[in-house]
């Protein structure tokens, strides 16, 4: 994309490539087969959009969508996805009827939620698909596997009473990308809490335990079932650990207009703070994004853009609306042109991966922090035929 011919549609958007996504996907389920996958899109998919993202995955017939909260489950149900819907953190007391309301699946991640659960859905009438979070070396959540022999009779006995159901028992790995020792320990360590609840006469259909960079790691942690994230929506975190999943694809572009371009004599000063001053007389264009926007603030001074294929930096402190950037090298630019923060242009990318280093971050971050007053664009999927925007 260099320059439009119209004006663009936005002062700046985020664009979503849904093709992209679902060959990303694909490669996922390839990869782990036999095991299942469970694309992840909580926080509305990482910030790219939970129901159309959901939507353009539901296709490739997954085993469940996984969220972290019953509204997000709940979103996605009005959003018309049928299929089971699995809610991997923490629930409030007062959530277990949105639950039931939505027919979402739970994590039991202690005995005393466990209990609960299975109380409020007895007193519904009904039962409620649980999934039993063993603590491996997070630290953060689920029954501690050291102490399996002591709680697996009390999850036979909760289990015994009816408003639950085993659904499986899974863990979280905490390196998977960078520490095989520990991911392996891990492991050993799910297994023999699983063996253990067996003994005590509970029946566990499957265990779980891989996320994206499980995934890429090794074929041993599959398991029943995978738990794809980051690599989906094009993070790179991890892909080096195995040369059998190749590098995903990029999914999210952002796209910002210029809205103004002025020449600055040397001396002259940028933005809050007056962090930089002009070397010689320099050619400056404001993009309309800033840091409510999502472009992190650490990015002043550091931070490149691509503008007509060529990179330019950024020039002074990011501010909330606007951000200016260096175009005295680039193409003529003129104001109405479109400038790529995130993704490709021409032959030129700010991959996902180089924008997290650059602000010193995570790819997570980048992409949940995405702000929710640009638009959201659809491309490459059936969102095409309305346009997809919101």
């Amino acid at each position: 994309m260099t320059r439009s011919r119209e004006d663009p549609p936005y002062r700046a958007w985020l664009e979503v490539d849904l093709a992209a996504l679902s060959r990303n996907a694909r490669r996922v389920a390839k990869h782990a087969a036999p095991a299942r996958f469970v694309p992840m899109v909580k926080a509305d998919a990482y910030g790219l959009g939970a129901i159309e993202v959901a939507r353009a995955l539901d296709r490739l017939e997954p085993y469940a969508f996984g969220v972290a909260t019953p509204p997000e489950g709940a979103e996605l149900r009005r959003g018309g996805i049928e299929r089971r819907i699995i809610v991997f953190a923490p629930s409030a007391a007062a959530e277990i009827s949105q639950l039931l309301e939505a027919r979402l699946e739970s994590a039991a991640l202690s005995l005393p939620s466990f209990a609960k659960l299975e109380a409020g859905a007895r007193a519904a009438s009904t039962r409620i698909p649980a999934h039993l979070e063993v603590d491996t070396g997070m630290g953060r959540a689920g029954l501690p596997a050291a102490e399996a022999a002591g709680w697996a009779p009390e999850v036979a006995s909760i289990l015994s009473r009816g408003g639950v159901s085993l659904a499986s028992v899974y863990t979280h790995f905490h390196s998977a990308g960078t520490d095989p020792a520990a991911t392996s320990l891990q492991l050993t360590r799910l297994r023999r809490a699983a063996s253990i609840l067996e003994e005590a006469g509970v029946e566990v259909p499957f265990l779980h335990a891989a996320n994206s960079d499980a995934v890429m790691t090794d074929p041993q942690y599959h398991l029943g079932l995978v738990r794809p994230g980051i690599y989906l929506y094009g993070g790179r975190r991890g892909a080096g650990a195995a040369g059998a999943l190749a590098d995903p694809e990029s999914v999210a572009r952002v796209r910002a207009t210029v809205l103004e371009v002025r020449d600055l004599a040397p001396g002259a000063t940028v933005s809050y703070g007056a962090t930089y001053t002009t070397r010689r007389g320099e050619r400056l264009a404001t993009l309309g994004m800033g840091y409510a926007d999502g472009l992190p603030w650490r990015l002043s001074n550091r931070g490149q853009v691509l503008i007509g294929g060529s990179r330019v930096p950024i020039r002074g402190g990011v501010c909330m609306d606007v951000t200016s950037v260096d175009v005295s090298g680039a193409p003529r630019v003129e104001a109405g042109d479109v400038a790529t923060l995130l993704g490709r242009d021409g032959g030129e990318e700010v991959a996902l991966a180089d924008f997290a280093k650059a602000a010193g971050t995570i790819e997570y971050e980048v992409l949940t922090a995405i702000g929710r007053r640009l638009p959201r664009h659809y491309v490459g999927g059936r969102a095409d035929a309305g346009n997809g925007s919101r």
